[in-house]
C-alpha cells in the first residue's frame, strides 16, 4: 500500500487538531461553570454571559492584527498551549487547596477570546493548507463532520461531563492539539509589514466594507442573527406542540425523534455542499441553499396535525442544514477571495459585527416568544419570510462574487509571490 502522500499527511493533522479543539473550549464552558461550590451556578453564567462578550468586542480587532502580523501556525499552537494552561489551571488551584473562584473569573472569559483567536487563526491557515477548489470540502470536514462525532451523542444522550478529572482531560487534549498544530508544515506566506495598530485595523474594516462579496456575507450574518431568535422561538413553541405526547413516553424511537434536528442538518448540508460547491460556486451554493430551505420552515405551522413530529422535524432539520451549507460556503468564498495578509483581519471584523448582533437580537427573544405563542400560520409564515430576507444581501452581490472567482479578486495576491510556488507544493 502506498504511503499518504506529505501535503495528505499535513492536512490529516490540521483537521485532527481543529477537531480537538473546536469541541474542547465548547465543553470546557459547563465544566467551569461547576468547578466552584461556593459560587452559586446562575451568577457565574451571569457573569461569564456579560465578560465574555465584552472581552471579545475589545479583543477582536487588535488579535486579527496579531494574527496576520505572525505565522498562523504560531498563533494555533500558542492559543492551544494557552488554553490548556487556562483550564488545568481551575482544578489544580483547587487541588492544592488555595481558593479557585478568582482565577475561575479571569478563565471563564479568557477562554472564550482563546477559542476566538483559534477560530480566526484556523480560517486564516487553512487557505495554506490545501488548494483553494478543496476549501470548502475541507471547511465541512472541518466544522461539522468531525467535531459533531463528539457533540451529536452528547446531545442525545443528554450527558455534560464535569468534574476536575474532565478539565484536566480537555487540558492535555489542547496540549496534544498544539503538537499537532506543530506538526503541520504548510507553506505561508511572509508577514506584510508593519503599519501601525490602528492603520492595519483600518485596512481590515475597510476592506470588508468595500468587497461586494465580503459586505453581503458581513449583512447577511447580521440578519441571521435576528432571525435566529424569530426562528427559535417558533421551533420552541413547535417541539411542545408536535411532542406532548410523545415527551414523557420515554422510549428511544421519541428521543430519537426529537433530537434529530441535532444531527440531521450535519450530514444533509454535508453531503449537499460536497456534491454541489464545484457544479454551481460557493457563493450560489449558499444563497440557493437558503432560499431553497426556507420555505420548509412552513411546516412548523403543522406541527399540531397528523404526524406533528415530521412536521417539526422537517421543519427544522432543512432549514439548519440550508444555514450550515451557507456558512461553510460563505468561509470558503471568504478564503479564497481575500488576500492572505488580510485572512486574520477580515474575520475579525466579522466576529465583532455578529457579537453586537447577537446582543441586540437578544432583546427580541421575550417578543419572538409572545409571538410564537399566538400559534397558527402567522408565527412560521414570519420566520420564513425574515429567513429569505436575510438571504437577499447575498442575491444582490452574486454577479460581483462570480467575478470574484472568475476573473479575479482571490486569485493573486497583490505584491505577494507566494500563492503559486504553495498552490504547486500542496496536493490535498
Amino acid at each position: 500500500m502506498a504511503a499518504p502522500s506529505p501535503s495528505r499527511r499535513r492536512f490529516a493533522l490540521f483537521a485532527l487538531a481543529s477537531a480537538v479543539v473546536c469541541v474542547s473550549f465548547p465543553l470546557a464552558e459547563p465544566a467551569l461553570w461547576s468547578a466552584e461550590q461556593r459560587v452559586p451556578l446562575k451568577l457565574l453564567i451571569m457573569f461569564d454571559g456579560a465578560v465574555e462578550p465584552v472581552a471579545i468586542l475589545v479583543l477582536a480587532l487588535p488579535l486579527g492584527v496579531l494574527i496576520d502580523r505572525t505565522r498562523r501556525r504560531s498563533v494555533l499552537v500558542l492559543s492551544a498551549l494557552l488554553g490548556a494552561v487556562a483550564l488545568t489551571s481551575v482544578p489544580a488551584a483547587g487541588a492544592l487547596g488555595a481558593p479557585t473562584w478568582p482565577l475561575l473569573l479571569a478563565v471563564m472569559p479568557a477562554s472564550g477570546v482563546l477559542a476566538m483567536v483559534t477560530e480566526l487563526g484556523r480560517d486564516a491557515y487553512l487557505p495554506s493548507v490545501v488548494r483553494r477548489e478543496r476549501l470548502l470540502p475541507a471547511n465541512v470536514l472541518l466544522l461539522t463532520l468531525l467535531p459533531q462525532i463528539v457533540v451529536v451523542p452528547m446531545k442525545l444522550t443528554g450527558a455534560v461531563w464535569q468534574g476536575p478529572v474532565f478539565l484536566f482531560a480537555i487540558g492535555l487534549a489542547l496540549a496534544a492539539a498544539a503538537a499537532l498544530f506543530r506538526g503541520v508544515s504548510a507553506v505561508e506566506a511572509p508577514p506584510p509589514p508593519r503599519a501601525g495598530l490602528w492603520r492595519e485595523t483600518a485596512e481590515g474594516i475597510r476592506f470588508t466594507a468595500r468587497h461586494p462579496a465580503l459586505r453581503a456575507i458581513a449583512l447577511y450574518l447580521v440578519l441571521s442573527a435576528v432571525v435566529a431568535e424569530i426562528a427559535g422561538a417558533v421551533a420552541g413553541e413547535a417541539w411542545e406542540t408536535a411532542f406532548r405526547g410523545l415527551s414523557g413516553a420515554g422510549s428511544g424511537s421519541a428521543r430519537w425523534l426529537m433530537s434529530a434536528p441535532a444531527y440531521v442538518p450535519c450530514v444533509l448540508g454535508a453531503l449537499v455542499a460536497v456534491l454541489l460547491h464545484r457544479r454551481i460556486g460557493t457563493f450560489r451554493l449558499a444563497w440557493w441553499a437558503l432560499i431553497v430551505s426556507g420555505p420548509f420552515t412552513l411546516l412548523l405551522a403543522l406541527s399540531g396535525i397528523g404526524p406533528g413530529w415530521a412536521w417539526y422535524v422537517l421543519g427544522t432539520a432543512v432549514p439548519a442544514a440550508g444555514r450550515l451549507i451557507a456558512f461553510v460556503a460563505l468561509l470558503s468564498h471568504r478564503q479564497a477571495v481575500t488576500p492572505h495578509r488580510l485572512l486574520g483581519r477580515t474575520g475579525a471584523v466579522l466576529i465583532v459585527l455578529t457579537t453586537v448582533t447577537d446582543g441586540v437580537a437578544g432583546l427580541l427573544e421575550g417578543p419572538a416568544e409572545r409571538l410564537a405563542e399566538v400559534g397558527g400560520v402567522a408565527p412560521a409564515a414570519l420566520a420564513t419570510v425574515a429567513a429569505l430576507a436575510a438571504a437577499v444581501p447575498l442575491l444582490r452581490a452574486r454577479r460581483s462574487a462570480d467575478h470574484d472567482v472568475n476573473g479575479g479578486l482571490g486569485d493573486a495576491e497583490p505584491a505577494v509571490s507566494w500563492g503559486e510556488p504553495a498552490i504547486r507544493r500542496i496536493d490535498w
